[in-house]
């Protein structure tokens, strides 16, 4: 009898340990191209309110496409430093239950306002875009980077409060199937 329940024992912390994920670390996300666009606020239609004049803003919109290893990620954390009109913005977003697979999506925004004060009231170009850092890591362990252009960080002040993720901006009810879920801020 107790060798019986010596195997059962065995066996069954062998299963766990086999049903167990792999740990979070360097090569379980690979992160491709960094795309920064200038796109403008999306338009909807509201019926029962006033519908009020106003000119649509410029936003700049950076996403990064990703590659995950592992069968399923708890959260991933995106780093976003972004060298804008010799300004270094930076911002971050936290995914969560990211699936295994390629084809996955981070995205974060700059608001038109924002590119405005940047710009010294000009319009905002994609030569006004002169470098994007994206750092992705899990529970602060860095698992990649990758940059528009391959230079460092300059060393300069941060601007932390002007880049937005897709939640707070207009973009938030679009594409978002495209997206991971946001982990919810406390």
């Amino acid at each position: 009898m107790k060798l019986f329940l010596f195997c059962a024992a065995t066996l069954t912390s062998l299963t766990l340990n086999g049903l167990a994920q792999a740990p979070v670390g360097p090569g379980a996300v690979k992160l491709g191209k960094v795309l920064p666009a200038v796109v403008k606020t999306p338009e909807f239609q509201i019926t029962g309110a006033q519908n009020k004049r106003y000119k649509l803003g410029e936003w700049l919109e950076v996403e990064v496409e990703f590659e995950t290893k592992l069968e399923d990620i708890d959260e991933l954390t995106f780093k976003y430093t972004m060298l804008v009109e010799k300004k270094i913005l930076d911002g971050e977003v936290t995914y969560v239950n990211i699936p295994k697979g390629r084809e996955h999506y981070s995205v974060m925004y700059v608001a038109p306002r924002s590119l405005e004060k940047l710009a010294g009231g000009k319009a905002i170009t994609a030569s006004a875009i002169e470098n994007v850092w994206v750092e992705v890591s899990h529970n602060g362990l860095v698992l990649d980077k990758v940059s528009l252009r391959p230079t460092a960080i300059p060393n300069a002040q941060h601007i932390s409060s002007l880049v937005l993720n897709k939640n707070e901006t207009p973009f938030a009810p679009l594409y978002f199937d495209r997206y991971e879920a946001i982990k919810k801020s406390r």
